[in-house]
């Protein structure tokens, strides 16, 4: 093969190798997008799942652990669904115990130190109980727990109006009247009233005990117990006339984006002549002094803080209904002996828990909480503290009970 030919023959397969090399194989536009979209599509998928293994992952990994929660006695039936994706937050059970701990706090715990019950000197139990927080399961255990431990239990009647803001002349009235009720042997009071310090009267301290719940949810839960059939019922057998029809139809969620009178939360509104203001819990710890009066200070916050150091032998909530329990039954002893047994009687431990339960009560939408916790701050920081000061006093029964 002559020079010139070979050179041509190279030249024509370098051609024909370049041709393949950069060739250029056309797809139709709607493939290309279907193949981008199912490469996002798996991307995503894979995605959502690793995340969710990933959690399911930790979950399980708390739960294998062998934490000092078990050396305490500490179950998961005291961890609610609710708090358990929330080890991290020291206002959870969890949380607090892990604060406590890696402080060096939790080992110092003493039951006797927390519990004030023991500075009483007369068997008379005050449960000034806060409205829209499961008081009415609690009477009832109360109720059956007297006929156990041999003590009366008395309530104030549906028609007496809340005590809230009285006289130092109405106080004193009051606080003669309760302890005049106890004849011999143990009694325990129920009434809606302000705290009361009874000292200045000449009067020993109550064993004062009483409940909390979270702030937001507990107003939802008053507006709409305000308007169902068995309240108004009760009303009208007390004022003699019903509600005009817009009060019964009344949103909720409408309430509080128009920024009507009764869903207005601002700060240091005063509700002075509303006696059914039940829009803070803190006002039922804190008393009946002008201080109390102004919606969601701290100047009101650190007296209601103050008054349960000093005064309240239990404050519980039946977010935590275990270690509520144990607690009551713990610290006071002589009222509540027996009564996380009678709570979980098969017979009639449901009966307790579905007291007083609203059915007509619609869900609300987180949005609207949203806007409501932005108003409540001082009385979530109330509710709070009063949570991990019932979790102290849980973590230092079970360490006593364990050393």
């Amino acid at each position: 093969m002559s020079l010139n030919a070979e050179r041509s023959y190279k030249m024509k397969l370098r051609d024909v190798e370049n041709a393949f090399k950069y060739r250029r194989i056309p797809y139709p536009k709607r493939s290309v997008e279907l193949i981008a979209l199912l490469a996002i599509s798996c991307t995503f998928f894979l995605f959502m799942h690793t995340n969710k293994l990933n959690s399911r992952l930790k979950e399980m990994e708390v739960k294998l652990q062998p934490s000092e929660f078990s050396a305490l006695g500490i179950t998961g039936n005291h961890i609610s669904g609710h708090d358990a994706g929330k080890h991290d937050d020291i206002n959870t059970l969890h949380g607090t115990y892990q604060y406590l701990k890696s402080t060096g706090q939790l080992w110092r715990l003493n039951p006797k130190y927390l519990n004030n019950t023991r500075y009483h000197t007369r068997d008379l139990l005050f449960f000034n109980r806060v409205p829209k927080v499961g008081s009415e399961s609690l009477i009832a255990l109360m109720y059956r727990l007297g006929e156990k431990n041999n003590y009366q239990v008395e309530r104030s009647p549906f028609s007496k109006p809340v005590g809230v803001f009285w006289t130092v002349e109405r106080q004193k009235q009051e606080a003669k009247r309760i302890f005049d009720l106890q004849e011999e042997s143990a009694f325990a009071y129920v009434e809606h009233m302000n705290y009361m310090n009874f000292r200045p009267f000449h009067h020993p301290q109550p064993i004062y005990i009483n409940l909390v719940r979270d702030p937001v949810e507990r107003v939802i839960s008053w507006f709409y117990y305000k308007r169902t059939p068995w309240n108004s019922i009760k009303m009208f057998e007390v004022t003699g006339q019903f509600q005009n029809r817009s009060h019964y139809v009344k949103n909720f969620e409408q309430c509080v984006l128009t920024h009507d009178l009764e869903c207005r939360y601002d700060y240091g509104i005063r509700f002075k002549d509303d006696t059914a203001d039940h829009k803070r819990q803190s006002l039922f710890f804190c008393g009946h002094s002008p201080l109390c009066e102004p919606f969601n200070t701290p100047a009101a916050i650190a007296k209601a803080k103050q008054n349960v150091e000093r005064d309240y032998s239990v404050v519980g909530s039946w977010e935590d209904v275990n270690v509520t329990l144990t607690v009551l039954e713990h610290y006071i002893p002589r009222f509540f002996k027996g009564v996380t047994d009678l709570y979980y009687e098969p017979e009639v431990g449901p009966a307790f828990k579905k007291m007083n339960t609203n059915h007509w009560k619609p869900k609300i939408s987180e949005r609207i909480k949203r806007i409501m916790r932005a108003n409540f701050t001082q009385e979530y920081d109330f509710y709070h503290f009063i949570k991990q000061r019932l979790y102290r006093q849980y973590f230092a029964i079970k360490k006593d009970l364990e050393l």
